[in-house]
């Protein structure tokens, strides 16, 4: 009989470390995937003389301390930590505008002096900044840890700045510890990687992101975001656990409101009372349950929230070195301006030229052959301008165009010529990703941080969103929203929801 004690659908790298921490628990697990290959997102591309990962930006690896930083303690406790070789990133980010154009370090006390430096006098409210980040941050360790019996004395008691700004958004706390405009405007710098602008998204979510990046900084995988995959996947099979590829999942079956298994797409089924999918929302409710099963509650609670951030990556391989063409830091943020509110209306359009540029050989110099440099141009879209072009025959003329833009755009910004170097050219857009990853609308940010769908309410509705006994989503479109990051650490949260269970059903007995 084809009987487990979980089955994973989905082969992305929260899929993986959903399955490798099952099978570390002594649990009977089956990894299913619809393509040939793992790693979801996290999967590359060979063109020419170079390797083109599909996942975008940085995995944010905190590099000083394993224990306190959330996701690097997500793969020590899988087991795998020290076997991923880590390459640091050198400073947080440069950030260029027609009117600014400066780079932010690692570390508090860095960060703040600099800040102070470009706005002067500006010191003790991005003390006062930190200060109620590093509060909200352990609160919300709190929160999540005791989210289905949440102590409000204890919270009031020890937290009680916390719970003054948790329902406002960044700019509003800013603005009420009288932070100067232009100061906000560079501390919230950062904002397109949560998807939303300073007016809308909260301040807790925000405070808390930064906080972690400036305080850990970040690494990336020293050979590419595959490493990652391939680094769980070994342990799992080494442990025991199942693997099936070409195996696409077209019916999740259920009884009684309960998952009890999974139909392939060429009739063969399989058996379990936990099914955890690596997708989003969309495609479970939408595509892989029988909508007769599907209580409306899920329907209404899926068709309320709004898709983030679609992207349009351009991967170049140049054939010059980073040193040669003075690309001197990793990760540049591109914009017209630093008002958020007035970019995130200009990223509805396909020509805005706003983007997140990665040198992905500043943190590893071995990423392309020797005297090359790997090049990513990304630029994110809030609404689905792509939606018309999956049978539209200017589908590839625009994209090329879009891309050339983006180009242009990093050229004219940095001063810098890279047009006469391009060898390879690799274009990744929202079609690429909604046809081969099936993403809603091409969308890799998952659901749009926004007013009362923000992290702090999801972590605290998340028991009243398991609508089926049994099944379970993970994958970046999870409740704590924070991109890669989010993503894997929900594959370690349906593991342990998954064992609460099994406990509760064996004190039961």
């Amino acid at each position: 009989m084809n009987n487990y004690d979980a089955i994973v659908v989905g082969t992305g790298n929260s899929g993986l470390v959903s399955a490798l921490s099952l099978i570390n628990e002594g649990l009977k697990v089956l990894l299913l995937d619809e393509h040939n290959n793992i790693g979801g997102t996290s999967g590359y591309s060979k063109i020419g003389r170079f390797e083109f990962g599909n996942s975008i930006h940085n995995l944010y690896l905190g590099s000083e301390s394993v224990s306190n930083y959330k996701l690097g303690k997500v793969l020590e406790q899988c087991g795998v930590y020290d076997e991923i070789k880590l390459s640091e990133v050198p400073n947080l980010f440069r950030v260029i505008t027609h009117n600014h154009d400066f780079i932010m370090p690692f570390g508090i006390e860095e960060f703040t002096k600099k800040l102070n430096e470009l706005v002067p006098n500006s010191m003790e409210t991005v003390n006062i900044f930190f200060e109620l980040a590093l509060e909200c941050r352990e609160a919300m360790k709190y929160v999540k840890e005791n989210y289905k019996n949440i102590d409000y004395n204890y919270l009031k008691e020890n937290y009680i700045n916390f719970l003054k700004v948790s329902c406002y958004s960044v700019s509003k706390v800013l603005d009420a510890i009288s932070m100067p405009l232009e100061a906000q405007e560079i501390i919230n710098s950062m904002w397109v990687f949560l998807g939303n602008s300073e007016t809308q998204i909260s301040f807790v979510t925000y405070a808390t992101f930064l906080l972690d990046l400036v305080q850990y900084g970040y690494s990336v995988p020293t050979y590419n975001n595959y490493d990652i995959s391939l680094t769980l996947l070994n342990s799992y099979l080494e442990r025991g656990g199942e693997l099936k590829l070409n195996s696409k999942v077209v019916r999740i079956l259920t009884d009684d409101n309960k998952v009890n298994g999974v139909k392939l797409e060429d009739g063969t089924l399989y058996y379990s009372n936990n099914v955890i999918v690596n997708s989003s929302l969309n495609n479970v409710y939408g595509k892989l349950l029988d909508p007769s099963v599907v209580p409306r509650e899920a329907f209404k609670n899926v068709n309320s929230r709004k898709l983030g951030g679609r992207t349009l990556t351009v991967n170049l391989g140049l054939n010059r070195s980073a040193e040669e063409l003075g690309l001197n830091n990793y990760t540049y943020l591109l914009y017209q301006s630093l008002d958020s509110d007035v970019e995130y209306s200009r990223m509805k359009e396909l020509l805005s030229g706003n983007q997140i540029a990665i040198v992905h050989n500043i943190a590893n110099k071995d990423i392309s052959p020797i005297g090359t440099c790997a090049l990513s141009l990304t630029t994110i879209y809030f609404e689905d301008c792509f939606g018309e072009y999956v049978e539209n025959e200017r589908y590839f003329t625009d994209v090329k165009e879009i891309s050339q833009r983006l180009i242009d755009v990093f050229e004219k910004n940095t001063k810098i010529k890279i047009t006469d170097y391009i060898e390879e050219m690799e274009i990744v857009s929202p079609v690429n990703n909604a046809m081969v990853n099936d993403f809603p609308e091409g969308c890799m940010y998952g659901y749009l941080l926004d007013g009362n769908d923000d992290m702090l309410p999801r972590i605290l509705n998340k028991d009243k969103e398991h609508y089926i006994e049994g099944l379970f989503v993970c994958g970046g479109f999870d409740g704590d929203a924070y991109n890669y990051n989010s993503s894997i650490i929900s594959g370690i949260d349906c593991k342990d929801t998954i064992m609460d269970n099994i406990r509760e059903e064996e004190n039961g007995r």
